[in-house]
């Protein structure tokens, strides 16, 4: 059933958070955080979003790279303790090639819309936690203030977009060239208003981006075909409140998943199939026993990874309130979002 055939006549439970009532007709639930991050060091707005690399030799020393906007990046391990701090500028968004062959080398590619001076950052992430800048000069976005970032990885080819205030989007052909990176700008997309979350589906060879006030959009990746732009789940006034934030992607086999999305005007996170794109249900992340409830979310990311703590991956917020300290990062099992999108049958 799809969200906007929904007819919302009866108000059926309640949540905990900015008292939004849903309807019978919209499946809503609740879980909690198990890890925290220690918060950032700046006051403010300042923490925003997360990128997840995976440590294939070593999957319990995986690496979250979370930005603090006012001056660079962090990276922490998993129990959520602060590696290592960069001043690289205003990275406002984050992401990472969890491999990227340059020369005869293959690294993880740390990639930031830096705000400083409106460029793409290009790092190299280290096992360890570190991140070096790889170019003295970084590539100049041609946006006037650039906002998200997300990376496209492919057997063929490998994109980086980036996005905008003025809701401008630009995508990027990332390669190696003898050794060093080379990037070229290959296609500028207009939106309406500010777009900043970004996710790339490789299987369907499709964008989502979130403009804030609207919706989420899909958009086709290959830039040798037409954009079919489609408004795929719209903001209302009631139940899914702008801002659209952060979006992610848990993946199956055979493009089955789920797209995950930040409702930041309702402090809560919208499901959606995967393939058909139709609403699946509506969560939010409420304190537990020692770690306080999340709001105004911006980034969000997830991995399937597994671990010891865990089993089926994890999925990371930025909590914009944190309790009254400075903002922080909130991991919270996967296993238990899955667990209530599932549909169990009747017995």
């Amino acid at each position: 059933m799809k969200y906007h055939s929904l007819l919302f006549v009866f108000i059926m439970g309640c949540s905990s958070v900015k008292n939004i009532n849903y309807p019978d007709g919209i499946k809503y639930f609740e879980v909690t955080p198990s890890v925290e991050t220690e918060p950032v060091s700046s006051t403010d707005d300042a923490a925003d979003d997360i990128a997840i690399w995976i440590n294939d030799l070593s999957i319990e020393n995986s690496i979250i790279i979370g930005t603090n906007k006012q001056t660079g990046l962090d990276t922490y391990n998993l129990s959520g303790n602060m590696i290592k701090s960069y001043k690289f500028g205003r990275i406002n968004n984050v992401d990472v090639f969890q491999e990227f062959n340059v020369g005869e080398e293959k690294f993880p590619l740390v990639i930031g819309s830096n705000r400083t001076d409106n460029t793409i950052f290009l790092g190299r992430l280290y096992p360890d936690g570190s991140i070096n800048k790889i170019l003295k000069n970084d590539p100049k976005s041609f946006i006037e203030e650039v906002y998200g970032i997300t990376s496209y990885n492919s057997n063929d080819v490998d994109y980086v977009f980036i996005s905008g205030k003025d809701g401008t989007l630009e995508q990027w052909l990332i390669e190696d060239n003898k050794g060093t990176l080379n990037m070229s700008l290959i296609r500028t997309i207009k939106f309406n208003s500010i777009v900043e979350g970004l996710v790339s589906d490789t299987y369907y060879e499709k964008l989502y981006v979130a403009e804030e006030t609207i919706g989420l959009w899909e958009i086709n990746i290959n830039p040798n075909i037409d954009l079919n732009k489609k408004l795929i789940f719209k903001t209302d006034k009631r139940y899914f409140k702008p801002d659209f934030e952060g979006v992610t992607l848990y993946k199956k086999d055979n493009g089955e998943g789920y797209i995950f999305l930040s409702v930041q005007g309702s402090n809560s996170y919208a499901v959606l199939d995967r393939k058909s794109k139709e609403f699946k249900s509506v969560f939010r992340i409420i304190k537990s026993n020692n770690i306080d409830s999340v709001s105004d979310t911006d980034g969000i990311d997830l991995s399937q990874l597994s671990t010891n703590k865990f089993l089926e991956g994890l999925f990371i917020v930025q909590d914009g309130d944190n309790d009254n300290q400075n903002q922080n990062f909130k991991f919270v099992n996967l296993s238990s979002i899955l667990d209530k999108i599932y549909e169990k049958p009747q017995l």
